[in-house]
């Protein structure tokens, strides 16, 4: 499993449809256990857009990293 500078883990990283950067990270919470669904921020007309475009199979992915979040498999 890959891990940030400061060693979180990182359950997941990838490209959505439109080509931004997916990934879900283990938080640096001190007072409970917490992950980020990161997505890349764009903006459009002025407004900063966060959304992720997922596939079926992206979807599946992000439930795999979030299923091992839970599970406490880091």
């Amino acid at each position: 499993m890959k891990r940030t500078e400061r060693g979180f883990a990182i359950y997941t990283e990838f490209k959505d449809e439109y080509g931004k950067d997916i990934r879900v990270q283990a938080s640096s919470l001190a007072t409970k256990r917490c992950v980020w669904i990161q997505n890349e921020v764009t903006e459009h007309m002025g407004v900063y857009l966060g959304n992720a475009h997922l596939t079926v199979p992206m979807a599946k992915r992000v439930i795999r990293a979030l299923q091992t979040f839970v599970d406490g498999k880091e």
